[in-house]
């Protein structure tokens, strides 16, 4: 049974739609080490073998979409996907996603992740899933991305051992959801710093509000004080249009070269959840660039979710 007034004290849940109902000692004690169980045994026996996942993107997305994909085949599940969903599920009518939640019941699908960025739009299929005895997971909406968060949180478990008092850097495109689910997920620890270095936009002052008065230290900072971090957190530009016009404007100038790495602390890990997506200029090879590493480990958090969650 699910607490969804706020947050989990259960392994077992039924919609995961905001990282604020996560709780960190159940991520701690229960999701971490069954990511961790499935990284050293992914011959699991299948336990989710004859279950169904249908992931309803109405935005295009590589590496939420696939490791939902990989996560449900390696546990023995069938998944099924509508990328541009639009193009088969129109948002002409106000109760539209009521109506596909209710088709895809119809149908016995066993659990649907949905991204969308219209407002709205999740909370209306949470109510809708739950009248449907159905589990619902948020691949992204406008303003979160809780498994973004869950496997950036266990990968900052994986590459620097404790969050607590760590100080992380977020640079690049801040007023966007990967932001806003990281630094909700850094608020379930205590003595986080977060420096700032915008290229784009600011953080949500809600979430920044949110998060301080569970103790957060917020910051701005420059190029300069990233040599103080312990993490650095790349989150690019929404369109290669959007980078170029940064570019040009003198605002996207961050080159990540032999030059760059030698400024920073020596266990510093650089953390991109775009996945290097040619926004920013990296030019070197070091073992501190953990992003291939921080996709491996979404594959093993959202195997872990969907296991818990279904099975």
């Amino acid at each position: 049974m699910s607490n969804f007034g706020g947050r989990w004290s259960m392994s077992r849940f039924e919609r995961l739609t905001r990282t604020g109902q996560l709780d960190r000692a159940w991520v701690e004690s229960e999701l971490i080490p069954l990511a961790e169980s499935l990284r050293e045994k992914v011959d699991n026996g299948q336990p989710l073998r004859g279950r169904s996942l249908y992931l309803l993107f109405y935005e295009p997305s590589l590496l939420t979409r696939t490791s939902f994909e990989r996560a449900m085949g390696l546990l023995g599940g069938t998944p099924y996907f509508t990328e541009d969903a639009s193009q088969f599920f129109p948002v002409t009518t106000p109760d539209y996603i009521e109506n596909i939640i209710a088709n895809l019941a119809a149908m016995h699908m066993d659990m649907v992740v949905l991204r969308s960025s219209d407002q709205g739009v999740m909370e209306k299929a949470e109510e809708e899933a739950e009248a449907q005895s159905m589990p619902l997971i948020n691949g992204g909406s406008l303003e979160d991305h809780p498994t973004q968060a869950l496997t950036d949180l266990y990968t900052l478990k994986r590459e620097i051992g404790a969050v607590d008092g760590a100080r992380i850097a977020v640079v690049g495109r801040i007023d966007h959801r990967n932001v806003s689910a990281l630094l909700r997920g850094l608020a379930m620890y205590e003595g986080v710093t977060v420096t700032q270095v915008p290229f784009s936009g600011q953080a949500d002052p809600d979430v920044v509000s949110e998060c301080e008065a569970q103790g957060v230290t917020f910051e701005m900072g420059t190029m300069d004080s990233l040599s103080e971090a312990d993490v650095i957190y790349l989150n690019g530009p929404r369109t290669v249009a959007h980078a170029q016009l940064l570019k040009s404007r003198g605002a996207f100038n961050l080159r990540i070269d032999e030059e760059f790495m030698a400024k920073l602390k020596p266990g510093c890990v650089i953390l991109d959840p775009m996945q290097r997506s040619g926004d920013f200029d990296i030019l070197v090879s070091d073992s501190r660039l953990a992003n291939y590493r921080q996709a491996e480990n979404s594959l093993f958090v959202r195997m872990a979710l969907l296991r818990t969650m279904l099975g």
